[in-house]
């Protein structure tokens, strides 16, 4: 059976649906859902009891979950289709990355203003 085919999808969700009832009744406390289709994930949300974490999963789960560095825009080549960037940092983090690096290498990182200093006499060491 070709893995596209319609029939298929539908076996292959409805094991999840039995497969989340399965980890319900074997006393999980919480399920992630990844890259399903909504409203698979919107029925096993209606099916059990226990919070179910989406990432992929469709507006109709308990929480939403999401990596930081997907949001941020952190990637340039890899956005996963439900993915949202909320904000492009990748070229900020650079620089400020790149100038850390540059300072630290220099010796200008870390100054004075940046280490602890005490008068303690380690002179009998």
């Amino acid at each position: 059976m070709d893995l596209r085919s319609k029939e298929l999808q539908e076996i292959l969700q409805k094991k999840l649906i039995e497969d989340a009832r399965a980890l319900e009744e074997a006393g999980c406390f919480s399920i992630v859902l990844e890259c399903v289709p909504s409203i698979v994930g919107k029925k096993i949300s209606q099916s059990v009891s226990v919070p179910i974490l989406g990432i992929g999963a469709g507006k109709d789960v308990d929480c939403q979950v999401i990596v930081l560095q997907d949001v941020l825009g952190m990637y340039p080549n890899f956005k996963p289709k439900f993915v949202k960037i909320f904000a492009n940092v990748r070229e900020v983090m650079l620089k400020g990355l790149n100038a850390y690096h540059d300072e630290s290498v220099s010796g200008q990182f870390p100054s004075e203003e940046h280490s602890f200093n005490r008068d303690i006499d380690l002179s009998d060491l």
